[in-house]
C-alpha cells in the first residue's frame, strides 16, 4: 500500500491529485481547512477505490495541527510515502500598495506552511524513501510585476525545492517542484489584491488555462520518474521565457522592464509617448506575454 498526504485536496490541483493517485491505487489523505468537502471527497474515494481515503482538518500554518496529523499517520499507516505540499493562496498588488498584512498571509501559507509540512513529514519519507512534491507556480520561475509577494512566496518554495533536492538525496528521497501558470482552480476566490483590473485579470486566465487533471497527470508520472521542475501546466511561451531567463537574463530583464512599461502606458494613456521599440514590446508581449 502507498501513501501520500495532500493538502489543499479539497478542491483545484490538490482534488485532482487526491483522484489521480486514489485511481493508481494509492492510500490519500486529505488534508485541507473545508472540512465539509474533505469528508465527501475522503468517503467518494474510498467507496469508488476501495483505499484507506481519510480526511482531516489541517490548517498548514499551525505546527500543532501539523504535529498532531503525523502522528495519526504514524499511528494508521505507519509511514508516508509522498507529501505533497499544494495548499496555496493568491494575491495581488503593487509593492507600495499591497499590505504588509497581506503580504504576510501570503508568505506565511505559501512558503512556510509548505516548510512546516517537511519538517515534521521529512522524517517518515527518509524512511520509505519516498517522494517530496512541492507545488510552486510559474511565477516561482518567472517574476512579474504587481505579485511581489506572490513570487516571492513562490521563488522560495523552488528554492526550498532545489535545497532539499541535495539535502534528501542521500536519503533516497526524491523531490520535485511543480510550476504551472494559469489553470483551472479555486484559487482566485481566496485572492487578495487592491487592483481590480488585475485581479479580472488573473481570474479570466485561471478559467482560460489548463485543466487540473491534465496536470495531476503529469505530475504522477514524473514525480515517480524523479523529475525535479515539472512543468506542466505551462505554454510553450513559458518554458521559452524561463530558459531566456536562465540563458540571456539581460535580454530577460530588458524584456519584463518593457512590458511593464506598457502596463504603465495603457494606465496612463496621456503620459507616454509610445516610439517604435515600444510597438514592437507590444507585439511580442500580446504573442509570448500574453
Amino acid at each position: 500500500m502507498k501513501r501520500i498526504l495532500i493538502t489543499g485536496a479539497a478542491s483545484g490541483l490538490g482534488l485532482a491529485l487526491a483522484k489521480k493517485y486514489a485511481s493508481e491505487g494509492w492510500s490519500v489523505c486529505i488534508a485541507d481547512i473545508q472540512d465539509e468537502e474533505g469528508i465527501k471527497i475522503a468517503s467518494h474515494l474510498k467507496g469508488e477505490y476501495g483505499n484507506d481515503c481519510f480526511f482531516h482538518h489541517l490548517d498548514i500554518t499551525n505546527d500543532a495541527q501539523w504535529q498532531e496529523l503525523v502522528g495519526i499517520i504514524s499511528e494508521r499507516w505507519e509511514g508516508l510515502d509522498a507529501l505533497v505540499n499544494n495548499a496555496g493562496v493568491a494575491s495581488t498588488g503593487d509593492i507600495d500598495c499591497l499590505s504588509m498584512k497581506d503580504f504576510q498571509w501570503t508568505v506565511d501559507i505559501n512558503l512556510m506552511g509548505a516548510v512546516k509540512g517537511c519538517h515534521v513529514c521529512v522524517p517518515l519519507l527518509k524512511e520509505s524513501k519516498g517522494l517530496l512534491i512541492n507545488v510552486a507556480s510559474m511565477a516561482g520561475l518567472l517574476h512579474m510585476s504587481g505579485m511581489s509577494a506572490y513570487n516571492v512566496s513562490k521563488a522560495g518554495m523552488v528554492s526550498l525545492s532545489e535545497g532539499l533536492l541535495s539535502e534528501l538525496d542521500p536519503y533516497g528521497v526524491k523531490v520535485s517542484v511543480v510550476c504551472p501558470a494559469f489553470f483551472q482552480s479555486n484559487l482566485v476566490k481566496t485572492m487578495r489584491s487592491n487592483n481590480p483590473d488585475a485581479a479580472k485579470k488573473v481570474a479570466r486566465l485561471h478559467a482560460e488555462g489548463f485543466t487540473a487533471d491534465s496536470i495531476a497527470a503529469t505530475v504522477f508520472e514524473d514525480s515517480r520518474k524523479g523529475k525535479h521542475y515539472i512543468l506542466g501546466g505551462t505554454r510553450l511561451s513559458d518554458r521559452i521565457i524561463w530558459r531566456l531567463k536562465r540563458y540571456l537574463p539581460a535580454v530577460y530583464l530588458s524584456m519584463m522592464k518593457g512590458n511593464a512599461r506598457i502596463q504603465f502606458a495603457d494606465k496612463n494613456p496621456s503620459s507616454v509617448k509610445e516610439g517604435i521599440s515600444a510597438r514592437v514590446m507590444r507585439f511580442i508581449r500580446s504573442r509570448v506575454l500574453g
